[in-house]
């Protein structure tokens, strides 16, 4: 009989910062000799963010679906076969940004997988300058921002060098009304220390309100391939024009001013980063918002390409 794994859930919004949190972990349990393995779920047809992680982790990928709302059999697969093949200490499940952190759980308690694993803790990270402003997102958004807080057993108030102090204190009041009984984590770049992430209590959980991507926030996602590079400032300039209802994007480029490289963008709220990439990537973005204009928006990334 093999003794159990542990389960630590990531949960948070899009660009919230999970995926650095993940990279902060990793790093750290390979200093102290631990086997780790990882599941990541993207609602877009193609994964970004494993391209971010090493190439030596034991990764399973469920794509194109949120696990809260259409994969849990993929994730009960994806657990049962790193259990299996891997044997790790732990594995670290990133769900996306739309998962409700109790149906992630919950898929965890399945009857296939619920004997072999323990799961030791629902991390949820909360970008300070997304609920500083949450009043401008929609009911249901902000719903869902409450939700991942309320069911977390520690929360991680990341980005907190961007708040004022009142933002910072209304934050901290805010989280704590929500949710008393959790751990907070101030944290810049989503640094946390590993030895911090504590087993959560054995406690019963409260009936939780169901949000599905499709049915009830209306998230979606668009996943379009560049066949050659584009214009960074006509790029940019489409980045400015773009709704406030597309909420990330995230993806692979390559621009006609450095034809050799290829840039990692990120796109949070309004926000764009670049980041320059050694490695010869698919030139894949991924957009994800609300009552997306799909149509249009391919027809404007397809213009992008003929200048």
């Amino acid at each position: 009989m093999l003794d159990k794994i542990e389960i630590v859930i990531l949960s948070g919004f899009l660009g919230s910062g999970k995926t650095t949190l993940l990279q902060n972990l990793l790093a750290q349990e390979q200093q102290r000799n631990r086997k780790v393995a990882v599941l990541m779920n993207e609602i877009g047809q193609v994964s970004i963010d494993r391209n971010l992680l090493n190439d030596h982790t034991p990764l399973e990928e469920i794509i194109n679906g949120c696990i809260c709302c259409t994969s849990k059999t993929q994730l009960e697969n994806a657990l049962l076969t790193l259990y299996m093949q891997e044997k790790p200490d732990v594995i670290y499940i990133e769900g996306s940004g739309i998962a409700h952190p109790m149906e992630i759980y919950d898929a965890c308690l399945s009857p296939v997988i619920a004997q072999n694993i323990i799961v030791k803790s629902i991390i949820t990270v909360v970008d300070g300058n997304i609920w500083s402003g949450k009043h401008t997102l929609s009911l249901r958004i902000q719903k869902l921002l409450e939700e991942q807080i309320r069911y977390a057993d520690q929360i991680v108030i990341n980005k907190v060098d961007l708040l004022t102090s009142g933002q910072y204190n209304q934050i901290v009041e805010d989280t704590k009304q929500l949710n008393p009984h959790a751990m907070q984590h101030m944290t810049t770049f989503s640094r946390l220390n590993v030895v911090d992430i504590i087993n959560r209590d054995q406690k019963s959980l409260l009936s939780h309100e169901k949000l599905h991507v499709t049915e009830h926030l209306h998230v979606s996602s668009l996943t379009y391939t560049f066949d050659k590079p584009i214009n960074r400032d006509l790029f940019i300039k489409w980045l400015e024009q773009l709704p406030v209802s597309v909420y990330r994007i995230k993806g692979f480029l390559k621009f006609l001013d450095d034809v050799n490289s290829i840039a990692l963008f990120q796109y949070a709220f309004g926000v764009p980063f670049f980041y320059r990439e050694e490695v010869n990537l698919p030139l894949n973005l991924v957009i994800i918002g609300e009552n997306l204009a799909k149509d249009l928006l391919k027809e404007q990334l397809n213009q992008l390409e003929q200048y």
